[in-house]
């Protein structure tokens, strides 16, 4: 039977001409890529470019029922006011790409300083700035944009001129599909303002990452308002129910081009086919470069401290170098940083009363509160270098605490219980 096979020559079919490929999938063509675009729907929107009759790959992504109206946030970092207490559980769009908060090492510190350029004339609007953060002028989606503009351009000139007429309404009917649907989505930031000019404590903020590397920033009020408290708005330029109308009409459009595409000749189709293949591989190329690249973000005047970042062994060492850095340990409960129990409190308390005494070892501390005996409580190591207020307030820290009940008579019960929770340490 093997020799038979063998034998046997069986040839492997192909067309002759290429005229003979049937190219009827290239409709296909236009809908795939909707992975690598829905990652560039709100940046590209974000542009008036987005409004040019073009090419884009996956249009469908476009056509949504609704719009989403702030841009997608950092869930897995969260930022504190130190000295006003303000708290967000999720690090708003644009303060993660400027920070890049998740490139940073474990139990890392880095500080940087936030400030407002200097405004150009015109920009103001009612005493406020116009608008802070656009989209890059010269960004890689505006680019895009421009390049599926021409390739749309080319396309219908060459359907033209091979007297195609299911290609010219094929691709006309594609670019008022990307038009309508690209200006029914065209949006502004719009950023929350502080509108009074009445004194305020500095906005100083901390960034605190789920790998607990922590951001100390230094900036004004207004721009921490802006950048970490204030909710990232998206301004659509039409209404609600006019984009629901542009997008039902944008995917009738959509449906009937494909109809036209399937139809036309063979050179038409190749062209159209390819311009989709180049097009795919641009976007995908796109979705890969830092998200920064996509925004203006010249507005904000960003600089790092020296070094750019600090390293170090624990979570104990690395909090305790953030409360000297911002002389404060009232937004570490307010954040949850550290676990609520006695033996924490007594090292919060210790970390507030020397963050001026650089030999204090936050990490011999814990270490020492942790192993305190459960029947004597906590002990301070006296410092004959603190005044006496720091001995009065050490010294109420000193003797035994009894947790009671009552028993069914009225009469009183319990045993002594230490004051440090047996806890271990972060």
């Amino acid at each position: 039977m093997l020799d038979h096979l063998l034998r046997t020559r069986s040839h492997l079919q192909f067309p002759a001409k290429h005229h003979d490929l049937n190219l009827d999938v290239v409709g296909l063509l236009a809908v795939v890529g909707e992975s690598a675009m829905a990652g560039h729907v709100q940046p590209a929107t974000a542009s008036h470019t987005c409004a040019l009759p073009r090419f884009v790959p996956a249009p469908q992504s476009f056509l949504s029922t609704e719009r989403p109206y702030r841009l997608p946030p950092n869930l897995g970092a969260s930022v504190v006011g130190i000295n006003s207490g303000n708290f967000s559980q999720t690090l708003n769009f644009f303060p993660d790409i400027l920070h890049g908060i998740d490139d940073l090492p474990r139990f890392s510190v880095k500080t940087i300083s936030i400030t407002r350029a200097p405004e150009k004339p015109g920009e103001k609007l009612d005493g406020a700035p116009r608008s802070n953060i656009t989209a890059k002028r010269y960004g890689p989606l505006n680019f895009l944009s421009i390049a599926g503009f021409l390739f749309w351009a080319g396309l219908l000139t060459e359907a033209a001129v091979l007297n195609d007429g299911m290609a010219v309404i094929a691709i006309i009917l594609l670019g008022l599909t990307s038009s309508i649907v690209g200006y029914g989505s065209l949006w502004h930031v719009d950023l929350q303002r502080r509108r009074s000019d009445r004194e305020v404590p500095p906005g100083d903020v901390v960034v605190l990452g789920r790998q607990a590397a922590f951001i100390v920033v230094r900036c004004p009020e207004d721009v921490a308002r802006e950048l970490y408290f204030g909710s990232e708005r998206c301004a659509y330029v039409t209404s609600e129910r006019v984009f629901q109308v542009l997008a039902a009409s944008g995917t009738f459009l959509f449906m009937v081009s494909v109809i036209f595409l399937a139809n036309c000749t063979w050179d038409i189709q190749a062209s159209i086919g390819l311009a989709y293949i180049i097009l795919n591989a641009m976007y995908w190329v796109a979705a890969l470069m830092p998200k920064r690249t996509q925004w203006d973000l010249s507005a904000y005047v960003v600089t790092s401290g020296d070094p750019e970042f600090e390293q170090n062994t624990s979570y104990t060492t690395v909090l305790a170098r953030v409360i000297k850095l911002t002389g404060e340990t009232k937004w570490i409960r307010r954040v949850g940083a550290v676990p609520e129990t006695n033996a924490w409190d007594l090292w919060l308390a210790e970390a507030q009363r020397n963050i001026d005494n650089h030999t204090w070892d936050g990490e011999k501390m814990l270490t020492t509160l942790m192993a305190a005996p459960s029947t004597i409580g906590f002990q301070p190591q006296e410092n004959p270098g603190l005044d006496a207020s720091h001995g009065m307030h050490i010294r109420k820290f000193r003797g035994l605490r009894k947790s009671r009940s009552r028993d069914s008579r009225g009469n009183s019960i319990g045993t002594p219980v230490s004051p440090v929770s047996p806890v271990s340490p972060v």
